[in-house]
């Protein structure tokens, strides 16, 4: 009995001090992140039976165990995943509205405003050199716009994709880390611990892709990605994979198709390539997919788009991307897929070191597509990248496109001050013995079938000649042109290509001319007479002929008599309403009909939406993960003061146990002097 005694006694006092122990321990990490709360389990020894009677044993401690709530946790991972996401977005579509930030003093849509006001102003005063100088001086301010605009949206994405690389590599260490926790965890399983320092490492990666838990029932959690692909199992583990632009295929069973699909550009779309005819290159037809299937690219009419598949020189554009076929020598059949992603893009990695696609992507309605990754700061810098930034970009340009486009057009077929005595065009040729139509001129897709106007004049500034060239884009080659002209003035006006594909006119001496009544587009094409340079935001220019000199800013046009009159301001005039003009904005996928001022305003709009809601979004994510946050904090957490208390009961605990062993040697003691 008193060695019974003694026994409990000695087992009460080491129960104690583990207590303390694991107290001390929650106190000393009351501010380390993840740590959980621990507590010493205790259960009872059993009894024995002494002289009839069933006497205890004491107590043991069977583990030391710490507090975690996993059905909290797995909500929480979810709110969790959804506010890094939402974050994410926010940050970025912030600085995005800063950018497009407008005021009555600054911004895009004033400056833009401005030039064109600036052609009015002009208009009222036809010969003046101060006017002149005054709308080249809101030209640059526009061109300054556009391209600063232009690269501070460029460097952002590139900011972002450094950032989406970085996270990357992160969570591969994290999914590597939590495979080696899993390890070491099964070797010592009661280690809480290391159990700890797990869940707070899935906190991590789920903050950057968004997890899903499972804890079979020895203890190593298997991970998965929101749309069900393994992360960790165990010790095994599959890693995210950041890589450049690329193309899969998935042929039909009976398809013994042996080309490939080439494609060159990029796009923040993917392309999925669907055909819907049988056949070979040049006859068989595919349509297209931006959300993976789930709708397919329509017209403006609301009917499917159909594309014929061809090879390199009939390739097709889609969202600014050319899409041909080569080395085929089968038919494609009906079914027959390609998925073209010509982006950098999101991958999980198989054991065969495949690739599967798992890049956050959102349909028209903004709704996430499935078997894609859709939580975690990985899925909202995608997203920002994907549906906001590139889009306002592409937007941008295509507005800055249309800008110049419009504007040479008119320009291109006035008069200035001053007749030329030579011009050269901004717009080169890849091969100038090619159709216009596949000349590689930039704006090729815009020359019609029509004709332009020439007119030269002698040293008294007299009528010399004038003359019409026809164009037919589709059977006409710039050398076809070069013949025309010097055909057509021989001895006054030589016309040329350059080694670069730019074509020239040079007047004879003493002979001027002026280019008049263009209803090809042809010179506009080309880059003669025109006002601006470039292709888009990011390069349009003041053409460097008209800042030289600014009489060749064009305000009027060539009269039905082959002369500019003195107060001519037509030109003027025109490019003036195009601040109402309705135009065509965009290719075929995503053309708009608005004015210039309108569709600016449509981006500005757009972007300022989209950072208010992206905003709201994370009011309200951060609620939801902190209630789940503050719920698992109310099991797991250290709260000083309780753990205070608990050491104090434990002291006492101690001081108890102790007295059970000086009781146990006393009575012992007393024994001992009786014999």
């Amino acid at each position: 009995m008193i060695s019974n005694l003694f026994n409990i006694g000695s087992k009460a006092i080491t129960n104690a001090q583990v207590s303390i122990n694991t107290t001390s321990n929650n106190i000393a990490n009351a501010e380390t992140t993840g740590y959980q709360r621990a507590d010493a389990v205790y259960d009872s020894s059993g009894n024995i039976n002494v002289g009839g009677s069933s006497i205890g044993t004491g107590a043991d401690i069977i583990a030391i165990q710490a507090n975690w709530d996993s059905f909290i946790e797995s909500q929480y991972l979810a709110t969790s995943a959804d506010l890094a996401a939402s974050k994410a977005e926010s940050t970025y579509l912030s600085q995005m509205d800063s950018i497009f930030n407008q005021s009555d003093e600054e911004g895009l849509a004033t400056t833009q405003d401005a030039f064109l006001t600036a052609w009015s102003e002009l208009s009222m005063s036809p010969g003046s050199a101060a006017e002149r100088e005054a709308l080249l001086g809101e030209a640059e301010s526009l061109v300054y716009s556009l391209n600063s605009t232009s690269s501070e949206l460029k460097n952002m994405q590139y900011t972002v994709e450094d950032e989406i690389a970085e996270q990357v590599a992160s969570a591969n260490e994290y999914i590597d880390g939590i495979a080696l926790l899993n390890r070491q965890i099964a070797a010592a399983p009661d280690n809480y611990e290391l159990v700890a320092s797990r869940d707070q490492m899935i906190r991590e990666l789920d903050e950057i892709i968004g997890v899903a838990v499972i804890v079979p029932s020895d203890g190593q959690v298997k991970i998965y990605t929101e749309s069900g692909m393994p992360l960790v199992e165990g010790a095994e583990t599959h890693n995210l994979v950041y890589t450049s632009a690329r193309s899969t295929e998935s042929l039909m069973p009976s398809s013994t198709y042996d080309g490939d699909v080439s494609y060159s550009g990029s796009s923040s779309e993917e392309l999925l390539l669907e055909f819907t005819t049988t056949g070979p290159d040049g006859s068989a037809e595919f349509k297209v997919s931006f959300d993976g299937g789930k709708t397919w690219a329509e017209d403006e009419n609301g009917d499917t788009l159909i594309y014929t598949a061809g090879d390199v020189d009939n390739s097709v554009n889609i969202e600014g991307v050319d899409v041909y076929f080569s080395g085929g020598t089968t038919d494609h059949v009906e079914g027959d897929r390609y998925t073209i992603v010509p982006k950098s893009g999101l991958y999980w990695q198989g054991n065969d070191s495949s690739l599967i696609n798992c890049t956050p992507m959102t349909d028209d309605s903004g709704v996430d597509v499935s078997n894609r990754s859709t939580g975690g700061s990985l899925s909202g810098l995608f997203k920002v990248r994907d549906d906001e930034l590139i889009p306002a970009m592409e937007n941008l340009d295509d507005m800055a496109t249309a800008l110049i486009w419009e504007v040479n057009e008119i320009h291109s077929q006035g008069a200035g001050l001053t007749a030329h005595l030579s011009l050269q065009g901004t717009y080169s040729v890849d091969d100038q013995t090619a159709t216009l139509s596949n000349s590689g001129l930039t704006f090729a897709d815009e020359i019609e079938s029509g004709s332009f106007s020439i007119n030269t004049y002698d040293a008294d500034g007299t009528l010399a000649s004038n003359g019409s060239i026809s164009i037919d884009p589709s059977t006409d080659s710039l050398d076809d042109i070069v013949n025309a002209i010097n055909t057509a003035f021989p001895g006054s006006l030589t016309a040329s290509v350059d080694s670069d594909g730019y074509l020239k006119l040079q007047s004879a001496t003493d002979v001027s001319f002026e280019l008049s009544n263009d209803t090809s587009g042809f010179l506009a094409a080309t880059g003669m007479n025109t006002f601006f340079e470039g292709s888009g935001a990011s390069n349009i220019a003041v053409n460097s002929y008209i800042q030289a000199d600014s009489s060749h800013v064009n305000c009027g046009e060539v009269g039905t008599d082959g002369l500019v009159s003195a107060g001519s301001n037509d030109t003027a005039k025109n490019i003036n309403e195009l601040m109402t003009k309705a135009v065509n904005i965009g290719d075929a996928t995503s053309s708009q009909v608005a004015s210039l001022s309108e569709y600016l305003s449509g981006i500005v709009a757009e972007v300022g939406a989209a950072a208010l809601t992206a905003e709201t979004q994370v009011v309200c994510d951060s609620s939801a993960a902190q209630l789940y946050y503050d719920q698992q904090a109310s099991v797991s957490g250290v709260n000083v003061d309780e753990e205070m208390i608990n050491l104090t009961r434990q002291q006492q605990q101690y001081e108890a146990a102790c007295q059970i062993i000086t009781v146990s040697q006393n009575m012992f003691d007393t024994i001992l002097g009786m014999m």
